[in-house]
């Protein structure tokens, strides 16, 4: 491996630890220390590979360097490279608490509580901070029991020719994405699992708060929804820690999909996967849509799509068609990963 490259790689192993607001400063100034240091053993002005070697390994092991970097990383319950990634995961996973308990709660009031608005505030505010109490500890509990068996998290190689390439734009994985599905998954679990008999509810013509699909079903099938959600959260973690598209996000990527495809086929294919009172309020508006029965023409797809309305039909038809695109996608940046 040339110098140059093996230099970029070994900043970038460095500078992924780091907030991103500090990882610019950071790289730039290991490059210019890397520079200076090879120049002073460099007689011709030309460092052999061997001596970009030797001032790696003087610096250290990237995660350990890159505790230096970071004044909030200290070696107590939990150090590096775990604690730098303890505190990104504890910020998503409370950020998506707080969204997730805030709506169930505010749901959960709505359709079924008794008493003053300050009672129904305090009573809002009180779950969310026991639902907060609860994330805290035990992700605490989860990184520093692998910081304590020391399990490795990062994946730095401990071989300096065994870095791995810095990705390019498109082989990167945005945390905002990550982010913004975990949420989804959050609420997802919150709301079918959490309080399956609210789910979705719909305000119609004065008729009150009426839940879209089924509760009866819902609970029926929960041990399904917590499995692709299981699936989900395990997809988003390697995406977290690698950041990069590999074969274990295209592998993960794989089972989710697999995973989701399974639930909604299981759930819309169930009789009454919607509401039975929502099936009657909509029967005026658009009976097509939501009672199979007079869709006859659906009758010749195997049994659990014939029996679906064909509004959870185009649903499923839709998630099929996003999950085949995101594996192929996936797929594709994958092995483009691989071989860099």
């Amino acid at each position: 491996m040339e110098s140059n490259e093996l230099i970029k790689r070994y900043i970038y192993a460095v500078t992924k630890h780091l907030p991103e607001n500090k990882r610019q400063d950071v790289g730039r100034e290991l490059e210019s220390l890397i520079e200076e240091t090879l120049a002073e053993r460099s007689q011709d002005g030309q460092a052999a590979d061997s001596d970009t070697k030797a001032v790696l390994l003087e610096l250290g092991r990237p995660a350990e360097l890159a505790a230096k970097y970071d004044p909030h990383a200290k070696d107590a319950l939990i150090g590096q490279p775990h604690f730098s990634v303890y505190l990104r995961v504890l910020k998503i996973v409370l950020l998506a608490v707080t969204l997730g308990m805030a709506i169930a709660s505010l749901l959960e009031g709505v359709t079924g509580f008794e008493g003053n608005v300050f009672q129904f505030f305090a009573s809002v505010l009180s779950n969310i901070w026991q639902g907060l109490l609860g994330a805290f500890a035990w992700v605490t509990i989860i990184f520093a029991v692998l910081y304590q068996k020391d399990v490795k998290l990062d994946f730095d190689a401990e071989d300096l020719d065994d870095l791995p390439a810095v990705p390019e734009k498109r082989q990167q994985i945005k945390l905002g994405d990550i982010i913004a599905n975990f949420i989804f998954t959050i609420l997802f679990l919150i709301l079918f699992v959490v309080v399956p008999q609210v789910n979705l509810p719909l305000a119609w013509k004065g008729s009150g708060l009426i839940s879209i699909f089924n509760p009866e079903i819902l609970i029926r099938l929960r041990w399904l929804f917590i499995a692709a959600s299981a699936a989900a959260v395990l997809n988003l973690s390697i995406r977290f820690l690698t950041r990069r598209h590999a074969l274990p996000v295209f592998l993960a990527t794989l089972l989710e999909d697999v995973l989701h495809v399974v639930v909604l086929f299981t759930w819309f294919g169930t009789p009454n996967a919607l509401n039975p009172a929502f099936v009657d309020l909509m029967d005026n508006f658009a009976p097509f849509l939501f009672a199979p029965e007079v869709w006859a023409p659906l009758q010749w797809l195997p049994e659990n799509l014939s029996r679906m309305p064909l509004l959870l039909l185009i649903i499923f038809g839709g998630v099929l068609l996003g999950s085949l695109i995101d594996l192929i996608e996936t797929g594709v940046k994958a092995f483009w990963g691989e071989k860099a």
